[in-house]
């Protein structure tokens, strides 16, 4: 048997957490075999093939709790399976008593792993649950910090420079571009993508300001967080477009919307408009604006960018986005 400073010391690492590690596991599963094949020599045959116990009694479930509580129900198994194997040497074959020690084996480990894997994942629900209501709170905070203070001044300053001339009516302008794009992410929806994926729609919404509408689906719409910055900044700098060329008093309009195999994104103005051989003439006197930041980026991410406009009728620029190089 095992001697007692052993087992103080065995003791010692289960309270300190210390033993349920697959090193300890397995060195308490060696011993718990060795004392188990030593019940040989230990017993007469009469009291192998009786009704004695062997040498390790209940100490034969330590090692498959152990492993089930380290490596789930399927470590949980195998070390039932190892400790049935020894009890069947020790009888030489099996009967009604071996039979059943080694089913309440395995029926410990497996009901102990699996109830292992409910609480490791119900932990884990807990924690991003309690990490989601800490963000939650803290952006109310820091949304009530910005109300009282940067959206008060950004408002007053769009207000001032909406009615004057000249630079500052560019300051008011900016302000208000800044404003808008400010409240639309206070007022997004809080993220529900995984690390290294964004929600596009949260990414639109953000563009919101006082001339621009934009329209996404009810649910979030998550890619990965690079083809979502492209995709955003090319809708950004189609509705800069916009603002440059097409008047004063122009709106703009961005829709998502899913296809059947592709995201798209349309942006679409009421302003003056252009002839269609404008871009191409851009293109070929070099100013790649349009070309670089609008069609370069989807044309990077396996997309396609459509530029639609006549004068008098406003521009609508399509960015398509297949479902598979979003992913």
């Amino acid at each position: 048997m095992t001697s007692p400073k052993k087992s103080s010391r065995y003791g010692w690492l289960a309270v300190t957490g210390r033993a349920h590690r697959p090193a300890i596991v397995a060195a308490d599963l060696a011993v718990t075999v060795l004392l188990t094949l030593a019940t040989i020599p230990a017993q007469t045959p009469h009291q192998r093939h009786g009704h004695m116990p062997t040498l390790t009694t209940l100490w034969a479930a330590g090692p498959v709790i152990e492993a089930a509580l380290v490596g789930a129900w399927v470590a949980g198994l195998l070390v039932a399976g190892v400790q049935f194997g020894a009890a069947i040497t020790v009888r030489a074959g099996y009967d009604g008593a071996t039979l059943t020690s080694g089913t309440l084996l395995i029926v410990t480990g497996g009901v102990v792993g699996y109830l292992t894997t409910l609480i490791v994942h119900a932990e884990r629900d807990l924690a991003a649950a309690a990490a989601a209501q800490a963000a939650v709170a803290e952006r109310e905070r820091l949304t009530r910090s910005i109300h009282d203070g940067v959206l008060q001044v950004l408002g007053l300053v769009h207000r001032q420079g909406r009615d004057a001339e000249g630079h500052w009516a560019e300051l008011g302008h900016a302000a208000g571009e800044q404003e808008a794009a400010l409240r639309a992410l206070l007022r997004s929806r809080p993220a529900g993508a995984h690390p290294g994926q964004l929600d596009l729609a949260d990414q639109l919404i953000a563009l919101r300001q006082d001339r621009v509408t934009v329209s996404v689906p009810g649910e979030p719409v998550v890619l990965d967080a690079a083809a979502a910055h492209e995709v955003t900044a090319a809708a950004r700098e189609a509705l800069a477009n916009v603002a440059r060329h097409a008047g004063p008093k122009a709106r703009a309009w961005v829709l998502l919307e899913r296809l059947d195999d592709a995201l798209c994104v349309t942006v679409r103005d009421d302003g003056a408009g252009m002839p269609p051989e404008r871009l191409d003439a851009a293109e070929r006197e070099g100013r790649l604006g349009v070309v670089g930041s609008i069609r370069g980026r989807l044309a990077a991410l396996g997309g396609r960018a459509t530029i639609t406009s006549a004068p008098g009728e406003g521009t609508v620029v399509e960015l398509v986005l297949p479902v598979a190089a979003a992913s």
